[in-house]
């Protein structure tokens, strides 16, 4: 073997141990990401949303949602599913901080935050989060659960499905259509 072909093996095989060990070690980076809510949605009878001095409580009866203290609206089933679809399966995927006097950079502060509560049938508390919507990142959203110190950037931005507004949530019920009455239709035999 000439001196150029045993060159050209050896920065072949330098190459193919560093490409073995940057792969081994790229590994060790790899983000897992838990959805903040894993549990049954059966098991969810109160879902309570906050902001500020706003707040909204959607209550399920059997089947059925309704909004707490708005009896004039019917709630809309697109938004209940967006809850369960997408704003409870929203993921922490990697670790912000763990400060506290950072809290409000990120929009996560007891004040500046959106809430969500979730109530299980007895009234228990199963879950509550903080959002915060800060930055120019708007694919995203930061949270951190009550409690905690710990805040997350989120895989998905939800923040918009914390709207404490009722006819976000509900809708006008359709007007009841008026009775035929048949004594003064006419039939006609032509």
């Amino acid at each position: 073997m000439t001196d150029t072909i045993k060159y050209s093996l050896g920065a072949l095989g330098l190459i193919f141990i560093l490409f073995l060990y940057n792969r081994s070690s790229q590994s060790s980076f790899k983000m897992e990401s838990h959805a903040i809510y894993d549990g049954s949605n059966e098991d969810i009878y109160r879902i309570k949303l906050s902001e500020n001095d706003k707040e909204i409580e959607l209550v399920r009866n059997d089947s059925t949602w309704s909004i707490s203290q708005v009896d004039s609206l019917i709630v809309k089933e697109n938004q209940i599913d967006k809850i369960f679809d997408r704003l409870l399966k929203v993921e922490k995927e990697i670790l912000i901080t763990s400060k506290e006097e950072k809290w409000e950079k990120f929009g996560v502060d007891d004040s500046l935050a959106r809430h969500i509560q979730v109530f299980d049938e007895n009234d228990n508390e199963i879950l509550h989060y903080l959002f915060g919507n800060s930055g120019q990142d708007w694919q995203h959203n930061y949270t951190r659960k009550n409690g905690s110190p710990d805040v997350y950037r989120t895989n998905d931005n939800v923040y918009f499905l914390l709207n404490t507004n009722t006819t976000y949530w509900g809708k006008k019920p359709p007007d009841p259509k008026p009775p035929v009455d048949l004594d003064s239709t006419v039939i006609n035999n032509d």
